[in-house]
């Protein structure tokens, strides 16, 4: 039987487990809102509107995070 501290230091370890696993995580919104941001910069020069080049970013953005996660 584990004694009340020994317990409490599992749960420790455990925990401690949780929030090492969760930040080596990809945060997917994250990128997708980074890689939509970065083809919106480059669509803007261009003679399409803002919101088609937001859509467009966006549909670009969620392809590259389809192939980038086949990957894995």
């Amino acid at each position: 039987m584990m004694t009340k501290i020994e317990m409490q230091a599992m749960d420790a370890v455990i925990g401690i487990h949780r929030e090492m696993k969760k930040a080596n995580e990809t945060d997917w919104e994250k990128r997708r809102y980074e890689i939509a941001k970065e083809c919106v910069v480059v669509l803007m020069p261009t003679e399409i509107t803002l919101e088609d080049a937001a859509k467009l970013s966006v549909e670009q953005a969620d392809a590259l995070i389809k192939e980038l996660k086949k990957e894995r």
